[in-house]
Formats: C-alpha cells, structure tokens, sequence
C-alpha cells in the first residue's frame, strides 16, 4: 500500500455500495412515484374531449412517461458518472490470502 492511502477492507466497500444502492432507488422511486400519479390523473379523458398532443404523442405520455423517465437516465449517468467510487477489490483480497 502506498503512502497517505487509506486502507479498504470489504466492509468499507459494502458500505459504500449500499449508499449508492439506497439514492439510486430513492431517486427512481421519485420518478416511478410522479409517473404513477400523473399517468393515474392525466391519462383519461372524456368523451367528445379533444386529445391534447405534444410532440405528437397525447401530453400525459410526454409529461408522465417521457420527461420524468429521460430526468432519472440523466440522474443516473450523472450519480454514476460523478459520484460512484471504484473500489479495488484486487487488493483487499490479497492482503486477505496473506494474512
């Protein structure tokens, strides 16, 4: 191990990954969650009503389904891309064999 690294152990790794599991389905909760209720209150309409379209698709579809679900793939890429640490498992098995 190098100077001024701090040493992993698995349990450090565990941890690690489980925060990142825990905000991962938080966010995509939210997202499920919006979708749910706004497909839920928007996607019916009377009869005779006119469909409303954006984008040509009816707008609950572009605004339930389409926004909140490209929101959580940009969220995920970001999250993943920023914030996610590596840990190097490679090491922390062989100070495990030596021991």
């Amino acid at each position: 191990m190098r100077e001024g690294e701090k040493e992993e152990s698995l349990g450090d790794s565990f941890r690690q990954s489980r925060k990142e599991f825990l905000v991962m389905v938080a966010a995509w909760a939210v997202f499920a969650t919006w979708t749910t209720i706004y497909v839920g209150r928007n996607s019916s309409s009377e009869p005779g009503e006119p469909l409303r379209l954006v984008l040509g698709m009816p707008d609950w579809v572009v605004f339930g389904i389409l926004i909140p679900w490209g929101f959580g793939l940009a969220f995920t890429m970001w999250f993943s891309l920023c914030f996610m640490r590596d840990t190097d498992l490679e090491s922390i098995s062989e100070e495990g064999e030596k021991e």
